[in-house]
C-alpha cells in the first residue's frame, strides 16, 4: 500500500497524472541492500565469541538499554525486543554515558557456538546481518528488530581475531586452506616494502551460496509476500537456546501466537 509520503505529486513531477506512463513490476528483482553501501543500516555482527548491534540498532529503540534476544529456529531469525533491567534474561546491549547510547559487544561463546552450528557457519568468518524494524501484532507500541540470519555477509577473521575468539585450525574444516591464504595475503600486504605506509586490504564480502552470482535480489513477487511475516510462537529466548545441547522447538515455551509486520506494512 502506498504511504502518504509516496502519493503522486503532480506539481513536483511537472505533468498531470494521466500523462505518466504505466509500468508493470512483474518479473523485476528488488536489489538487495547488501550489494549497496549500508553503513547507516541496522546491523548485527556475529563472531565466534560474541555478538554486537551497531549504533543504528540502539538508536531505533529509543530509551532501551536492555533487551531480550530470541531465536526462531524454523525461520532462522534472531529477534530483539526491549525489556527492563530486572526482567528475566535481560541483556545490556549498549553503554549509556551522559545520555549517549552506543552499542557494546555481548560476549557469549556458548551462544555463538550453538548459533554457528544451527546456521552451518564456519568459525573462520564473522557474519553481518541487516535488520528490519517491526511491530508486534498484539502490541503496536512495542518495536522489535528482526534479523534474518540467512541473509548475511561473511568476512574472513584475521589470525589474531581467531586466536582471541578461541578458534583453532580444526574449527575451520574445509575452509582451512582458503582462510590461511587470506592470512598470507594480509601478511604480504602489511610487510610490503614500497616506501609508504602499507594499505590494509579491502574486506571482501561473501554471500550465501543460494544467492546466484548474476542475480540482483529477490523477485518482486516474493519480496511483497515477505512484508508480512508470521512470528514468535516457535521462538526461544537466548537463555533457552544456550541452556541445552540440542534443544527442540517443541520443548520451548510458546511466546504467543503473534505476527510481525515488516516495514510498517498494514
Amino acid at each position: 500500500m502506498m504511504s502518504d509520503q509516496t502519493k503522486v505529486n503532480t506539481q513536483a513531477l511537472g505533468m498531470p497524472k494521466d500523462a505518466l506512463p504505466r509500468v508493470s513490476l512483474e518479473g523485476s528483482e528488488v536489489v538487495r541492500r547488501q550489494f549497496m553501501s549500508h553503513i547507516k543500516e541496522i546491523i548485527l555482527t556475529v563472531r565466534p565469541d560474541g555478538i554486537q548491534f551497531n549504533n543504528s540498532c540502539v538508536q531505533k529503540m529509543e530509551g532501551c538499554d536492555y533487551i531480550n534476544i530470541l531465536i526462531n529456529r524454523q525461520k532462522r531469525w534472531l529477534i530483539v525486543r526491549p525489556c527492563g533491567q530486572d526482567d528475566r534474561d535481560a541483556q545490556r546491549w549498549c553503554n549509556n554515558k551522559d545520555g549517549v547510547r552506543r552499542g557494546r559487544k555481548l560476549t557469549g561463546r556458548d551462544f555463538c557456538t550453538r548459533l554457528y552450528r544451527m546456521m552451518g557457519w564456519n568459525k573462520g568468518y564473522y557474519y553481518k546481518i541487516c535488520g528490519t524494524p517491526a511491530l508486534r501484532e498484539d502490541d503496536e507500541g512495542e518495536v522489535l528488530l528482526v534479523f534474518e540470519l540467512e541473509e548475511y555477509e561473511r568476512y574472513t577473521l584475521t589470525a589474531k581475531a581467531r586466536r582471541s575468539a578461541g578458534v583453532t585450525d580444526e574449527d575451520l574444516g574445509e575452509q582451512l586452506e582458503s582462510i590461511k591464504a587470506a592470512d598470507a595475503e594480509r601478511e604480504a600486504t602489511s610487510s610490503a616494502e614500497c616506501g609508504e605506509k602499507p594499505k590494509t586490504p579491502r574486506r571482501k564480502a561473501k554471500y550465501p551460496d543460494s544467492w546466484q552470482e548474476d542475480a540482483f535480489g529477490t523477485p518482486i513477487e516474493e519480496h511483497v509476500q515477505r512484508i508480512r511475516i508470521d512470528v514468535l510462537d516457535e521462538a526461544v529466548s537466548m537463555r533457552d537456546f544456550t541452556g541445552l545441547d540440542e534443544p527442540k522447538v517443541a520443548d520451548s515455551p510458546p511466546i504467543g501466537a503473534e505476527q510481525l509486520r515488516i516495514g510498517g506494512a498494514p
